[in-house]
């Protein structure tokens, strides 16, 4: 009565010794599909009870679709938007985290989910205090003078702003490339920050601005031990 059926078994038995080799040697030699590399974002710190937008270049201008932060107890991630033209190949987009008052200090790491795939896992860290900087200012922004003079006023609980603090800028003029880069600040009267960065009209070649465009401004500041603070923007507008 149950021949028919054992025979079954053993013949759909021996079909599968014979595919599974082949089968398990296929599968190995599918090729992982590798994360798409992002190294430009800013800024690296997330303050403890603050939202924090991170600035990150990504390949291509498809819209990620999710972020994640790893380990997620205490963060949570409440937006992703488009955060410029973007320049060449790369698209700016803004994710904003939310840490708790309560997060556990320490490292992190974002991932984006984009259309192509996974990025690699980007490195932030949770610091247990950071500096608070406000109002952002442009003192003078003359087209023949070579450096735009900001200020910026700061506040560091613990006292290790410095009298240099670095202060760190991303200029995007119209639709030239983004210019990126850190300058020495000088404190004065223990709040106010001043610095000089250089003036985008001395780039020369196609990624330099056009003449009349206003420039975006991003600046943040970072205490003697590398913690960096928020991150304010304004506008640039040059004059002759």
């Amino acid at each position: 009565m149950y021949s028919g059926f054992r025979s079954v078994i053993v013949i759909g038995f021996t079909f599968l010794a014979c595919l599974g080799p082949g089968a398990h040697v296929s599968a190995a030699q599918q090729p992982q599909q590798q994360p798409v590399n992002i190294d430009s974002f800013f800024p690296k710190q997330l303050p403890r009870g603050q939202s924090t937008v991170i600035s990150v270049a990504v390949p291509g201008r498809a819209m990620p679709q999710g972020a994640e932060i790893s380990p997620a107890a205490g963060v949570t991630v409440s937006g992703i938007k488009q955060g410029g033209s973007g320049q060449g190949a790369l698209g700016w987009w803004e994710v904003t985290v939310n840490v708790a008052n309560d997060a556990a200090p320490g490292n992190r790491t974002l991932t984006l989910v984009l259309p192509m795939g996974r990025t690699n896992p980007m490195a932030v860290t949770i610091a247990s205090h950071a500096p608070s900087i406000s109002a952002l200012s442009v003192v003078s922004a003359q087209s023949s003078q070579p450096t735009v003079d900001l200020q910026f006023t700061a506040a560091d609980a613990s006292g290790d702003l410095g009298d240099l603090p670095y202060v760190w800028f991303t200029l995007g003029c119209g639709a030239g490339e983004h210019e990126q880069g850190v300058v020495r600040g000088k404190v004065s009267g223990g709040v106010v920050v001043r610095a000089s960065i250089p003036n985008p009209r001395t780039q020369k070649g196609p990624g330099a601005p056009a003449a009349g465009n206003r420039c975006d401004l991003q600046v943040r500041a970072s205490d003697s031990n590398g913690i960096e603070s928020n991150t304010l923007k304004t506008t640039v507008e040059f004059r002759n």
